[in-house]
């Protein structure tokens, strides 16, 4: 069951007579943008952002649905299973869409036959965080930290064959120290842990630790990419820290399920787009280390094809998921 839901903008019955007879969408009643992960994190903040905006250009309510559980796998298969009709939408990330199905045979989705791409949202960079429990303030700080406590060198990850995972495995062998990988719903609730003092590391979007790194509860000590994730100019990539081979970033975007007529993809991608482009959005994305990357469907389409492309051979050398 979703954990939570927010009913935002209710203008349906506000729309003009003549304009609800042109309407792109055969359906009545709100749009759900299905989130996979609990509130709280970067994948939320994308969704409330953008439902907000888009009810007004699409005439009708907006509805944010968590479903977090199974690194994703759980809303995924909810929408793809929902009616073809632009009603329920999946803000999934490279997760969900690429990694996930080539780690696990049974995901139990088709990203390719399944769903419809609809509009490319963010980039965002993969962090790696401590806390209170190591007290380290960089990368080499907590690596000497694991290296002298090997039997508490867990590490929080989102999901299970996830660019965070991937990072903690490549990160294991680049020190030569195997981690014990925690399985969370989110990167809110490994946060959460970190602060607490439960847990030594966490690996997730950089996005979903900006905030509590901000305000000095966590330390971020290295992100993903090439160059540092807007929102965190004190957070050095790993290659500035040390370490080579992390250059990959991540994303996330809109999916309808397959089958979803062209013209209710076109009004959908349309007001995402339009949602992303505006000042205050691109402004709340950065402060929480997205970059706002808005896209027509066959650019996302495309970050899927070359994605799968990327890591597939990374995903295989990593071994059996759990």
């Amino acid at each position: 069951m979703p954990t939570r839901r927010t009913l935002l903008s209710g203008l349906a019955a506000a729309v003009p007579l003549a304009a609800a007879a042109q309407s792109p969408f055969a359906f009545s009643g709100p749009v759900t943008i299905v989130v996979p992960f609990p509130p709280g994190g970067s994948s939320d903040l994308m969704a409330r952002l953008v439902a907000e905006r888009i009810a007004p250009a699409l005439g009708r309510g907006v509805i944010v649905e968590n479903r977090a559980g199974a690194g994703g796998r759980i809303a995924a298969r909810a929408v793809q299973a929902a009616p073809a009709d632009g009603s329920r939408l999946l803000l999934a990330n490279t997760s969900v869409m690429v990694l996930t199905p080539l780690a696990f045979a049974d995901a139990g989705y088709d990203p390719a036959g399944g769903f419809a791409p609809v509009a490319g949202a963010a980039e965002f960079a993969a962090g790696m965080a401590t806390g209170p429990m190591t007290g380290a303030r960089d990368l080499a700080g907590l690596t000497a930290w694991l290296r002298a406590n090997r039997e508490r060198a867990n590490v929080g990850v989102p999901a299970f064959g996830s660019i965070p995972h991937l990072t903690a495995i490549a990160y294991g062998r680049a020190i030569d120290l195997p981690l014990t990988v925690a399985l969370y719903r989110g990167g809110a609730p490994i946060a959460q842990d970190l602060v607490a003092g439960q847990i030594p590391l966490g690996i997730g979007a950089a996005a979903d630790f900006a905030g509590l790194h901000q305000g000095g509860q966590l330390r971020l000590v290295a992100v993903t990419g090439t160059r540092r994730a807007p929102g965190l100019p004190d957070v050095p990539t790993f290659a500035e820290a040390g370490l080579s081979g992390f250059e990959a970033n991540a994303w996330n975007g809109f999916f309808a399920p397959s089958g979803t007529p062209a013209p209710a993809i076109a009004a959908l991608n349309a007001a995402i787009v339009a949602a992303l482009r505006e000042s205050e959005v691109v402004r709340r994305l950065e402060q929480a280390a997205l970059i706002a990357a808005p896209s027509d469907p066959e650019t996302l389409a495309g970050w899927m094809t070359r994605d799968r492309a990327t890591f597939a051979p990374l995903v295989e050398a990593a071994g059996p998921m759990q």
